[in-house]
């Protein structure tokens, strides 16, 4: 009962029966078991907060701590990379290449480090900057960088990938005629994003105290702000690790108390037994300088106990269930961490190749739904962009109204890459899926694969060499039905 149900009852029983009462029938006719109030759900608490409200309450600890995973936990720091690997790899590239007038300027500049403001990375490699520091702290920033033409850049634009403490996320508050600020963004009266408060140092950087530690507004024209939008009106990004970081915290402290167990009882050899009570304690007794006594147990010692003694040695006891249940708590880390199980570990131990292509088609679905959903169009397309307005400043031209960007994801390949070719030939065949379809997936820009093929032709044409498709096509079908045979061995035979 609460405050009000014993007001209630003090003033008139009656009420207070009828009360409780009609409470209970009410909990036996709610639709949906998971609504039920009672035992089960006692301390659960489901408050009806926004998205934001619950990201920016939690946010820079979450942010900390996933960090702090990620430096410390070899499965954390594992799921990281793979998620990386697999997401960006060596880059997501644009088909920008192609074109006749910016495509050479276009791939000079993507793969040199005059894109990156630091002038440490080139394109391809604040991508997968940028993919890094979304997972671990939940979003990332990029601000542009216009630059002069005394820079003699390429193109007068650079981009500085930053991480979200930059952004003050203390900055909410609502403005007149209708805008408002939500952790550090600011929108007009209609919803647009109009400004960024941003810092113009780390908050945590060294020497921070000698600079100002107020934000400042920063139009949004020049920042990207790249985060996995999961609910309606979300503003800020929210840590993958998010759900598992007390399960991870956990592990840690469960695999450091069996180590220091096993290193204890690894401490004790021996143990020697008898009728005499005037024998010390089991370890090295010493004294130290200010003269405390100090009693070490240090590995394979045998301490002796007295006279009339027996020996008995030490059995370390094995700790139950320890492998099942650390593979069940990673399955879980690898799940919340969105990677698979053999990717977090590196165990294959208990799959085979169906199951293990199984789990890589789930991650490879999903992780195509973050490139193309997320990615290229919070990142990719950004930045080229960005340098196609450059490009036009530079005076080096500009993009035709019927040129589509095109983006093309880093190549995945499988554990039997004969067999798979060949289901991907046969979908090609069957008009299923197209030759530009399968380049894409193979990490190519099917343009400049044409291109290259066309030149590899004629080159080959003209040096006499033939080349039959046809027959490399059915060379490896029967690769694939038949091993080959040793021509030595077909000889003697």
């Amino acid at each position: 009962m609460n405050l009000l149900d014993t007001v209630i009852g003090a003033i008139s029983p009656l009420w207070g029966v009828r009360r409780w009462q009609a409470r209970q029938a009410m909990e036996h006719i709610r639709a949906f078991e998971g609504a039920k109030r009672g035992r089960r759900t006692a301390g659960w608490n489901t408050p009806g907060t926004s998205a934001n409200s619950e990201a920016l309450i939690s946010l820079a600890v979450l942010r900390n701590r996933s960090r702090a995973l990620v430096r410390d936990n070899p499965w954390c720091k594992k799921a990281l990379e793979s998620w990386v690997g697999n997401v960006v790899g060596q880059g997501i590239t644009c088909n920008l290449t192609s074109h006749k007038r910016l495509g050479k300027k276009y791939k000079r500049w993507a793969n040199s480090r005059q894109c990156d403001a630091d002038g440490d990375l080139n394109l391809y490699g604040l991508q997968a900057l940028a993919a890094r520091t979304m997972w671990e702290s939940g979003e990332v920033l990029v601000r542009v960088r216009w630059r002069r033409k005394e820079d003699k850049l390429i193109v007068p634009v650079q981009f500085q990938v930053l991480e979200p403490d930059y952004l003050d996320s203390e900055k909410t508050q609502d403005l007149k005629g209708g805008g408002y600020i939500i952790g550090g963004k600011e929108y007009n009266a209609i919803g647009q994003l109009q400004f960024y408060w941003m810092f113009d140092r780390h908050p945590g950087e060294l020497g921070r105290l000698s600079r100002s530690a107020t934000s400042r507004r920063i139009p949004a024209d020049q920042v990207i702000h790249l985060f996995r939008k999961t609910r309606p009106g979300q503003v800020r990004g929210v840590p993958e690790l998010a759900p598992v970081i007390m399960r991870a915290r956990d592990l840690d402290d469960y695999e450091d108390a069996e180590l220091t167990r096993k290193k204890v009882e690894a401490c004790f050899t021996a143990f020697i037994s008898g009728a005499d009570t005037g024998a010390s304690g089991v370890g090295v007794v010493s004294k130290e300088q200010d003269g405390r006594t100090v009693e070490k147990v240090a590995p394979g010692i045998i301490k002796r106990l007295g006279a009339g003694e027996s020996i008995t040695f030490g059995q370390p006891t094995p700790s139950g269930g320890y492998p099942d249940y650390t593979r069940d708590q990673r399955r879980a880390l690898a799940a919340g961490s969105g990677v698979t199980y053999e990717m977090l570990t590196g165990d294959y131990s208990q799959v085979n190749y169906s199951s293990s292509r199984a789990g890589l088609l789930e991650f490879r679905r999903n992780a195509e739904g973050f490139q193309w959903l997320t990615f290229i169009p919070g990142l990719c397309e950004p930045m080229v962009r960005y340098f196609l307005q450059a490009a036009e400043l530079a005076g080096l031209g500009e993009l035709e109204e019927d040129f589509d960007l095109d983006f093309t994801t880093p190549r995945w390949d499988w554990v039997d890459p004969v067999k798979d070719m060949i289901g991907e030939l046969l979908e090609v065949a069957s008009g299923a899926k197209s030759l530009s379809e399968l380049a894409r997936r193979r990490g190519m820009d099917p343009q400049q694969m044409w291109a290259e093929l066309a030149a590899d032709y004629e080159r080959l044409e003209e040096l006499g060499i033939p080349i039959n498709l046809n027959n490399l096509v059915t060379l490896a079908g029967r690769f694939d039905t038949e091993p080959p045979v040793n021509r030595k061995d077909k000889t003697e035979t």
